[in-house]
């Protein structure tokens, strides 16, 4: 019986990933940038919660794709990735969870994103209103997502 649920939840997830991927996509070459990362949001919501290492390795590569759309790197979001991965997994390790572990990464990560990558590296000009009102949607949308996920891992009183 619980399998059956997880299997539902896998499906749901799997869905879910490959929507945001295409959002993303639709994002840039629609209105030609990438306003709000829908799949970093879910990759960090999904990095506090304990899960399978498929999944955020699924995500990962996703997002290597997204950025080989983008910028056509395949490997830049690995400037992000590891080090937010290797922050998260030990706060998971040794610390209680908070819902302010995803704020901290959400913004490591759109931080490395702006000033790094698309700062330095493929040296675009970005404003300062932009960086604020994107860290901003960032952190407010991996809330939701965490919040969630959160809730649908929860079991009531039917357990």
């Amino acid at each position: 019986m619980i399998y059956k649920n997880m299997t539902k939840y896998n499906l749901l997830f799997i869905a879910l990933i490959l929507i945001l991927l295409l959002i993303d996509v639709a994002q840039f070459f629609l209105l030609g940038t990438h306003i709000i990362p829908l799949l970093f949001c879910m990759y960090i919501a999904l990095l506090s919660l304990p899960i399978k290492c498929q999944t955020l390795v699924f995500i990962g590569l996703l997002q290597c794709l997204e950025s080989f759309c983008f910028y056509n790197f395949f490997s830049l979001p690995f400037i992000y990735l590891i080090p937010i991965t290797i922050l998260g997994i030990y706060l998971k390790k040794h610390l209680y969870p908070s819902l302010i572990h995803p704020i901290i990464f959400a913004c490591i990560g759109t931080l490395i994103q702006i000033y790094i990558i698309e700062g330095s590296s493929l040296l675009t000009n970005l404003a300062s209103y932009y960086t604020i009102m994107q860290i901003s949607a960032i952190i407010s949308i991996t809330i939701c997502f965490s919040l969630t996920l959160n809730k649908w891992g929860m079991l009531d009183n039917r357990s």
